[in-house]
């Protein structure tokens, strides 16, 4: 068992975005210890490469975590952060659901590289992680931002459409303590970043492609509108970078979107 990172918790009824709440706490230097901060209506969510996350109170979780590395690791260490988050936030939804491995599988739930949960190849939730370091004699700040669909209506979001946590157990969970599956969430991602602090993402890789939902799946690759690879899908290297079997050999991928390939 590892020692559970301190979190201070903080909840409000109503902010633009809580990644760029604590974004800011950062950049004024106001952050001193790890936080989770809540929101239960987020106006103005961000997702990866601009996309919005906006959330309504009781239909959807979202929340941030501020966490600083030590200052004597570099940015480079920290690739594959994400996901790492996302496997945490996996392995807490399925604690919390009390279901095994095997049945959570069955249900559909799986990740997408790199940062999205799915549930039935439509999008349960998303993870964005930004963050940086002042200066050489202070930590790396990381601000993760997690965003779970609860009971949101039906919507596209990123060619995607969205699913809700609430369709893995309808009748042993028909509504859900959300403020009680946030601190959960949280303390077991407090968990995980006692690992990686120390190994970086190479105790989760296994772990992250037994879950991968597109595994040996036909995708594309595009970054941000180009395509750059199309293949096989076989999962992430101990980087988190995603490879991708070509007609061109083995691509391994750092940055990108990744989509079904529309050839299957």
């Amino acid at each position: 068992m590892y020692m559970i990172i301190p979190w201070q918790f903080e909840l409000v009824e109503h902010t633009g975005s809580t990644n760029t709440d604590l974004m800011n706490r950062w950049h004024s230097h106001a952050l001193s210890e790890p936080i989770s901060l809540m929101a239960l209506t987020q106006t103005a969510g961000r997702g990866r490469r601009g996309n919005t996350w906006i959330s309504q109170a009781n239909q959807s979780l979202t929340f941030s975590l501020a966490y600083p590395f030590s200052n004597e690791l570099s940015m480079m260490r920290l690739q594959g952060l994400s996901l790492a988050c996302g496997l945490s936030v996996l392995k807490s939804v399925v604690n919390y659901f009390q279901l095994s491995d095997l049945d959570a599988k069955k249900s559909g739930l799986g990740l997408k590289w790199p940062n999205d949960i799915l549930l039935g190849h439509r999008k349960l939730g998303g993870i964005l992680v930004e963050g940086g370091q002042k200066t050489p004699v202070d930590p790396i700040w990381m601000v993760i931002g997690i965003g779970l669909n609860i009971s949101i209506p039906p919507i596209d979001s990123e060619h995607l459409a969205s699913a809700n946590i609430l369709e893995l157990c309808p009748t042993q969970f028909p509504h859900i303590d959300i403020q009680s599956l946030w601190k959960q969430l949280s303390r077991d991602m407090g968990d995980m970043l006692s690992v990686f602090k120390n190994e970086a993402f190479i105790p989760f890789q296994d772990d992250w492609n037994a879950w991968n939902a597109w595994r040996d799946l036909q995708v594309e690759v595009f970054n941000p509108s180009t395509k750059i690879v199309s293949g096989k899908c076989l999962g992430v290297n101990s980087m988190g970078y995603l490879m991708i079997d070509s007609f061109q050999g083995m691509k391994e991928i750092s940055n990108g979107e990744l989509s079904l390939s529309k050839v299957r």
